[in-house]
């Protein structure tokens, strides 16, 4: 009898023993490394959660989740082994503070889990619309001086603001009259009328002593020079012809004295115009046919 209690104590002991292996194995299974990133953000924020699962081959995960904002988020094994491996998983959340839990579920129904970070999320400050870039003032294009124009006789128009330059103008009397406003000459009718009474025969006015005359243009000169030659030419034309003239009446005056004083004798022109023929015969009697008493 005390042999076979002796057994059974043995035996019970043997399957004690075998049932308690598998309990003092459960704690090395676990979830390791929890993080989360970034852990704070606003409400359009992605935050990304991993977690590492460590088991054996008799106690493999079979799924592992992650507990945040009162709800659940399934993550997937993106590296490793069921038995030894990463997971992640990834969503935006809720404003508020959320304390994250990992969990798992295992073949050997340990199913560890692991407590991780908190994560801050808050609602994101609206964007203030663009301010609008003001448009640049258009610069006034600066206005351009005026050029001055040259006048006849060598005068230029004065630029605003300058003392003008008394201007000598011609008159048809041979006076000069000084324009104090610079303004170019006028000739003639114009300058009649200019002055204010409108009759071009108004008496013109005497320039000041000391005032510049009109000055002449080169081809005024020339042209005045030409006209003189040929005036001179022609005066000199005109006395040869009257000398000539003169000298011809001279000879045919004397040419008729001379007629007058030989009793018809034939001038030396009238000879040299006669022509060689024979006009009449004449006959001639000799000197003893005279009759001494006609």
């Amino acid at each position: 009898m005390k042999r076979r209690a002796w057994v059974v104590s043995v035996l019970g002991l043997l399957v004690a023993c075998a049932v308690a292996v598998p309990a003092t194995a459960a704690p090395d299974t676990s979830l390791t490394t929890p993080t989360v990133t970034p852990l704070t953000g606003t409400t359009s924020t992605v935050f990304l959660f991993s977690v590492h699962f460590i088991g054996s081959a008799s106690d493999e995960a079979v799924s592992v989740s992650a507990s945040v904002a009162g709800s659940s988020l399934a993550l997937t094994r993106i590296s490793g082994k069921p038995a030894n491996g990463t997971w992640q998983g990834s969503r935006t959340l809720s404003p508020g503070s959320w304390l994250v839990t990992f969990h798992s579920a295992t073949t050997g129904l340990t199913n560890p889990s692991v407590v991780g970070p908190t994560v801050v999320v808050t609602v994101p400050t609206p964007t203030p619309p663009p301010t609008a870039t003001p448009r640049p003032t258009a610069t006034p294009r600066p206005t351009p001086r005026p050029t001055p124009r040259p006048t006849p006789g060598g005068t230029s128009t004065p630029a605003p603001g300058s003392t003008a330059t008394p201007v000598a103008l011609p008159t048809p009397f041979g006076t000069t009259v000084t324009d104090p406003s610079g303004s170019p000459p006028q000739s003639g009718t114009e300058s009649a009328h200019s002055s204010g009474s409108g009759s071009p025969s108004a008496s013109p006015a005497i320039a000041p002593p000391g005032s510049r005359p009109f000055n002449v243009p080169v081809e005024g000169v020339i042209a005045i020079g030409l006209l003189g030659a040929v005036t001179v030419a022609a005066a000199l034309g005109e006395r040869r012809r009257r000398r000539a003239v003169e000298a011809f009446r001279a000879a045919q005056a004397s040419l008729e004295a001379g007629e007058r004083q030989g009793g018809g004798l034939e001038s030396g022109w009238e000879r040299d115009t006669v022509e060689d023929e024979t006009v009449a015969t004449i006959d001639y009697e000799g000197l003893d046919d005279l009759d001494p008493n006609p």
